[in-house]
């Protein structure tokens, strides 16, 4: 089945606005935003020892291996809570988190969604630096990587390989769906910018790790419901929205 991107945007819009969407974003708000206070003690610790200018910088003072750990804690819990995301919206269910989307197979599946997730970014950046195209290209054929690592138990070696086989045919289609998630990131982005700038001149800057917080989260959860919605269409998975 080809990719129809306004009916994915729109089931993936209401698979967001729904009770399941709505948890799924407060956890992954109040996860990104501990993970921003320990990144931003990390970052000014660096800045601090380069001599660079840090009275606009974000508060926050924690021992550099205390931060380390923040952030690496923060960054697994959430591909853990991506992977429960995942399985959420591809099923389609609005109102509860069916238990077995926390425990069946996530000991495999996070570290999976992980190491995937990073092998993904590395190779998409290099293909953005060979002139731009080759990091679209791989950028759309590995979009439902994630969803075979959580949905189907793929490691992401082949959940990669069948990611490129189902945008086959599709990735004019997947890229235009890509444009239209990452155009309303960006707008939300120069809103975060401008509050954030905001923020940091009146004195405020302790508010910046929530704000970006709040600009990331709902549009990770989004792009997470579109991208299961567009599998859906593409695999032909029944979800219980449609019953």
């Amino acid at each position: 089945m080809s990719l129809q991107i306004g009916a994915a945007l729109k089931s993936g819009a209401s698979r967001f606005a729904s009770r399941t969407g709505a948890i799924l974003t407060v956890a992954y708000l109040v996860l990104y935003t501990v993970y921003q206070i320990g990144y931003n003690a990390i970052v000014n610790v660096v800045y601090t020892r380069m001599g660079v200018d840090t009275s606009l910088a974000v508060p926050v003072s924690l021992p550099v291996p205390v931060a380390v750990v923040v952030v690496v804690a923060c960054l697994i819990a959430l591909s853990y809570l991506s992977v429960v995301a995942i399985r959420t919206f591809v099923a389609g269910t609005r109102d509860t988190i069916p238990g077995e989307f926390y425990t069946d197979g996530v000991v495999w599946a996070v570290p999976n969604l992980f190491v995937g997730g990073l092998v993904t970014m590395v190779l998409v950046t290099i293909g953005f630096a060979l002139l731009f195209v080759p990091g679209i290209f791989l950028l759309v054929s590995l979009l439902f990587m994630p969803v075979y690592v959580a949905v189907e138990g793929d490691n992401f070696v082949t959940a990669m390989r069948r990611s490129w086989a189902l945008a086959r045919g599709d990735r004019l289609a997947i890229l235009g769906l890509v444009l239209v998630v990452v155009a309303i990131g960006a707008a939300v982005g120069v809103v975060f910018a401008v509050v954030n700038i905001a923020a940091s001149l009146a004195g405020y800057q302790v508010v910046v790790p929530f704000v970006a917080a709040v600009v990331v989260s709902p549009v990770t959860m989004y792009n997470l419901a579109a991208v299961a919605a567009a599998f859906e269409q593409l695999a032909g998975v029944p979800n219980a929205e449609a019953l």
